[in-house]
């Protein structure tokens, strides 16, 4: 039986296996030197890890690069809502001069009304709410289409009417001035439309109050409003 070789020497650190030790007897060499007779390879442990280590960095550089991005969104962000909060501000700036210049323009239509309630009503103009418009009645002869030119002149037009109200007003208006047979109002009959009845203000004719003689629609294209 062949006798076991075990023991140290000075000048090696390593240990000696003769060529009778059996492979039974080498599996018996403590762990510790194992690695010796190993030295030029790496063992499965230490490659595992320094692969951990480097998929380590790895996910430790990717991380830095995430925070990297999440910080400059989050600036950009900062930025956007800034931006924002300016844009509601100048909003805001923009809707109190449209408030306050919309109070002044009310402020003008009224002293405008008021004057031209004042100069209106010194040439003998009359107001009716409903229509919001001004009315006169003029005592002098004419013809229908004198009529309209003399109206134009003046910036108005013939009267159109479109209510009950409005036809019992301008009735009365009618009533203070002398005339010699009636007053023109702005209705008259289109040739080009079959003679349809229409206001020369282009208004719809939308209402009607005939006495009971109603124009020959064969007859020319007028309306006389008589008192």
């Amino acid at each position: 039986m062949a006798s076991e070789v075990l023991g140290s020497l000075k000048d090696e650190e390593s240990v000696q296996v003769d060529e009778f030790t059996s492979s039974n007897d080498r599996d018996e060499i403590p762990s510790g030197d194992r690695s010796t007779l190993n030295s030029t390879e790496d063992c499965p442990d230490t490659v595992c890890l320094r692969s951990c280590q480097r998929n380590l960095n790895n996910t430790q550089q990717e991380l830095v690069e995430a925070r990297g991005k999440i910080s400059g969104l989050e600036r950009e962000i900062s930025t956007q809502n800034t931006e924002a909060g300016d844009g509601k501000a100048k909003i805001g700036e923009l809707e109190g001069k449209i408030t306050a210049l919309q109070s002044k323009n009310s402020d003008l239509e009224t002293q405008i009304s008021r004057t031209m309630t004042l100069i209106l009503d010194l040439n003998g103009w009359s107001y009716l709410a409903k229509s919001s418009s001004w009315y006169k009645a003029f005592d002098q002869r004419m013809t229908f289409d004198e009529a309209m030119t003399y109206c134009a002149s003046r910036k108005s037009h013939l009267v159109s009417i479109h209510s009950q109200e409005e036809n019992d007003f301008v009735w009365e208006l009618a009533k203070t001035v002398q005339a010699f047979h009636g007053f023109w109002i702005g209705l008259k009959k289109n040739p080009n439309k079959g003679n349809a009845l229409e206001w020369t203000d282009g208004s719809s004719v939308d209402f009607t109050n005939w006495d009971g003689r109603k124009p020959d629609l064969n007859t020319h294209t007028w309306v006389r409003f008589s008192t």
